[in-house]
């Protein structure tokens, strides 16, 4: 499978517990989720951080983390994720979502 590219769009800040141990929730996925070959980035959405509308195409798939905010909330960077999660759809982009991940795109 290699050669393929893949986004964290990371909904939480990294606990200190999380930091000290896997260098952060990044650390986590990747080193759950890559293969050899793979190219990974991270995107914080919870801080405004998200892909460039004009870099989406270039990734295979997204994996949208788990947070303490309410998946169905108000909050202006759930909106734009709920923005982006449709295009993605869109686009027949793989998406796979964890926890707050999964719930948001229902």
């Amino acid at each position: 499978m290699g050669g393929q590219k893949f986004a964290v769009l990371l909904c939480a800040d990294d606990s200190d517990y999380v930091k000290k141990i896997y260098g952060g929730y990044f650390g986590v996925f990747v080193r759950m989720l890559r293969e050899e070959g793979e190219e990974w980035d991270v995107f914080r959405v919870a801080r405004g951080e998200f892909p460039a509308d004009g870099d989406i195409a270039a990734y295979d798939g997204f994996v949208i983390t788990g947070s303490c905010n309410d998946a169905h909330g108000n909050d202006l960077w759930v909106c734009r994720l709920l923005i982006l999660l449709n295009r993605l759809d869109a686009m027949k982009k793989k998406v796979l979502g964890i926890c707050f991940g999964h719930q948001v795109q229902l």
